[in-house]
């Protein structure tokens, strides 16, 4: 052999050898670096979803039942208020009247 084709041959199987490592399970899909995932690796950390938004729409219907809740008790407070003065005001012109 000529000293020049040793080199080549070697940079050959160097390059063989190293693409058995980054062989292709499918058409355009990633290499296999060596490892494989298995049930005994660890899962990644998996974050919950962000729930800001919905939590503060909820914090709002909320404050809105509350307020709509509110709304009507002081409503039904008003109208028994009224009632019990258009009461007070009947009694008080029928004694007007009856003392003429």
């Amino acid at each position: 052999m000529k000293p020049g084709i040793l080199p080549l041959l070697l940079s050959l199987a160097l390059m063989v050898g190293c693409a058995s490592d980054f062989h292709s399970t499918e058409s355009g899909s990633t290499a296999d670096h060596g490892y494989s995932v298995t049930a005994n690796d660890p899962q990644p950390p998996v974050s919950p979803p962000d729930t800001s938004i919905q939590d503060s729409i909820d914090r709002m219907n909320q404050q809105m039942a509350t307020d709509a809740a509110t709304a009507a008790a002081q409503q039904q407070f008003l109208a028994g208020m009224a009632a019990a003065q258009e009461t007070m005001n009947n009694a008080n012109n029928s004694q007007a009247t009856s003392n003429w």
